[in-house]
C-alpha cells in the first residue's frame, strides 16, 4: 500500500506517523468540491473533516447487490453494480475520506470507512449517500478494518493504539475497549455467534490471529499455523474464517473452530488486502497489487470470470450490500 508522496511496507509500521507528525494540512471541509490533496496536504497530521449537515448530499442510484471498494491510492471509495462482469462504478465517494483504508457495512446498508491519518477517524454514510453523515473519533488511532455484529455495532481494529473499540450502534463513544493479546491489530471480524477475530502483527515479527469468545476481553485460543502477513478477514454464515495475507498472495480457510487451514486460495490472487462474503456464500477479494476484485463461488478456489477492475487503485478494503450481518 502506497500513500502518494510517501511508502510504507505496512500500516502496522507506522514510525512515519511519528516523524511526519505536525507537518501540516488539512482536509477540504465536507461539502467542498472534491479534488486531489496538494502534497502540503498528504501529511499524517491532518485534522478530522468538519460536517456542513445543512448542505445536501448527492446520492447514486441504489441497487441490490451492491460492492464497495476502498481504494487508498487515491482516497476514495467506488461503489458497483454486484453480479455484472468488469462493471464500472455507480458512484465515487470521496468527502469525508483520507488515507481511507477499510470499510464495513451494517444491515441497513450504512457504510463505514476507515482513515488513518494521524490518530485518524471512522467516517459513516448511509445507503445511496456520498457524504457523511457522521465521523467518529474518540478512540480511534490509526484505524485498519472494521466489522458489524449482529446488533449492528461497530468493531475497530486500531493499529496505532494496539486495541480494537466497539460502538454501539449510532453510538460514537466506545462501549468496550480490547487490548489484551493484541499488537498491530488490522484485520478484524465477527461471526454469527459473537466471536471476534482479529490478526495481529502484518507488517511485524510474532504474527498470530486472536480469537475472543462473545463478550470475553482475554482471548479464547490463538491460531498461527497459515497466519503469514494477516490483512483482511472474514466469516460466512457456516463459521469458515477467511484470512487474507496480503505478502504470500494467498487466502487461507479455516472451519469453524479449527485452527488449521483447510484450503488455500491462490489462483487469481495478486497482494490481497481485504476479503469480504456476501448472504449465499460468494467470496469477494480484493488484490492490491493488481487493482482487482475477484469473486469466488462457495467452497471454489477457481475465481469466476468475472471480476471488477475500473475505477479501482490499490483496493485495501472491500465490503458489499446486503451485508451478512445483522
Amino acid at each position: 500500500m502506497r500513500i502518494p508522496g510517501f511508502t510504507r511496507v505496512a500500516l502496522c509500521v507506522c514510525v512515519a506517523a511519528a516523524i511526519l507528525a505536525g507537518c501540516g494540512g488539512s482536509q477540504p471541509p465536507i461539502g467542498a468540491p472534491s479534488a486531489m490533496p496538494t502534497q502540503s496536504q498528504m501529511r499524517f497530521g491532518t485534522s478530522a473533516p468538519v460536517l456542513k449537515p445543512s448542505l445536501p448530499s448527492p446520492r447514486y442510484e441504489v441497487t441490490t447487490p451492491l460492492v464497495y471498494a476502498v481504494n487508498n491510492e487515491n482516497w476514495s471509495v467506488a461503489v458497483y453494480r454486484a453480479k455484472a462482469k468488469d462493471p464500472a462504478p455507480l458512484a465515487t465517494i470521496t468527502d469525508g475520506l483520507t488515507l481511507s483504508f477499510g470499510d464495513c457495512i451494517d444491515g441497513e446498508g450504512t457504510l463505514y470507512v476507515t482513515n488513518e491519518p494521524s490518530a485518524g477517524w471512522v467516517s459513516e454514510y448511509p445507503l445511496g449517500k456520498t457524504t457523511p453523515s457522521r465521523i467518529i473519533t474518540e478512540g480511534i488511532s490509526e484505524p485498519a478494518y472494521c466489522t458489524i455484529d449482529a446488533s449492528g455495532n461497530l468493531w475497530v481494529a486500531n493499529a496505532g493504539g494496539a486495541n480494537v473499540t466497539e460502538y454501539l450502534k449510532g453510538s460514537k463513544k466506545p462501549h468496550t475497549v480490547i487490548t489484551n493479546s493484541l499488537f498491530d491489530p488490522v484485520g478484524i471480524a465477527i461471526d454469527r455467534s459473537g466471536n471476534l477475530y482479529v490478526g495481529n502483527g502484518y507488517g511485524a515479527p510474532g504474527k498470530n490471529l486472536e480469537v475472543y469468545a462473545p463478550g470475553s476481553q482475554s482471548p479464547s485460543r490463538t491460531i498461527t499455523n497459515g497466519v503469514t502477513s494477516p490483512c483482511g478477514l472474514a466469516v460466512d454464515s457456516n463459521g469458515t474464517l477467511y484470512v487474507a495475507n496480503e505478502f504470500q498472495s494467498n487466502v487461507e480457510e479455516y472451519r469453524s473452530g479449527q485452527g488449521d487451514p483447510f484450503q488455500t486460495i491462490t489462483q487469481g490472487i495478486k497482494g490481497p488486502g481485504a476479503v469480504t462474503v456476501d448472504k449465499k456464500g460468494v467470496l469477494y477479494v480484493s488484490n492490491i497489487s493488481n487493482n482487482t476484485v475477484v469473486e469466488f463461488a462457495p467452497g471454489s478456489i477457481t475465481p469466476l470470470k468475472r471480476q471488477i477492475s475500473q475505477g479501482l487503485s490499490e483496493p485495501t478494503g472491500v465490503g458489499n450490500y446486503p451485508a451478512l450481518l445483522p
